[in-house]
């Protein structure tokens, strides 16, 4: 699994490069005549908090049946990020943002259809996360029910909850599904 997700993050990594070269090959040359405004944008925009502590979520993970262990991993531009695992490498959940108030919940869990023991505790564990970190959207365990199967056949799944925003997808190729929960941008 680890392989398989690090094989994932370099390819994904190598697609960005080479879209960011074709798109470099294609703007005209700058005119010598004019100044250039330099603009930067942030690949990580600041989000606003899902109202939701840290150790909330943390604290409902590591419990039974998911058995996450967690990590502090800071973000290379400073942010506080921990990683959970689960002993069986079939389940990951990034938490970003302080203790205070989460602003990003990264979810990647395996749906294996060889073992229904797993799919049951990752779709678990996808709806806790959903509900939980959308306590004030009581659509919240419905909409994940409803988009699950079409998300799992190869169709992504998106939606505004109050400020906070949701995405459910398939990592290409895999068993894995990766559920997204974003605070607001700022």
């Amino acid at each position: 699994m680890l392989k398989r997700l690090r094989f994932l993050g370099y390819s994904v990594v190598l697609a960005l490069s080479l879209y960011m070269y074709f798109l470099s090959a294609q703007r005209p040359p700058p005119e010598v005549d004019q100044p250039q405004k330099v603009t930067h944008s942030d690949p990580f925009p600041a989000r606003a908090s899902l109202a939701i502590r840290r150790d909330t979520l943390t604290g409902l993970f590591e419990q039974a049946p998911f058995d996450l262990s967690f990590d502090f991993v800071p973000l290379e531009d400073g942010r506080s990020r921990v990683i959970g695992r689960s002993r069986d490498g079939r389940t990951t959940l990034e938490l970003i943002g302080p203790p205070e108030g989460v602003t990003s919940a990264n979810l990647m869990a395996a749906l294996p259809a060889e073992n229904p023991l797993v799919r049951l505790r990752n779709v678990n564990a996808i709806s806790l996360l959903v509900d939980s970190a959308l306590a004030d959207w009581p659509g919240a365990s419905d909409w994940v029910g409803e988009n699950i199967d079409g998300v799992f056949a190869g169709q992504s799944a998106r939606t505004q909850a109050t400020d906070k925003t949701v995405t459910m997808s398939r990592a290409p190729g895999t068993e894995t599904m990766v559920v997204t929960v974003l605070g607001a941008p700022l």
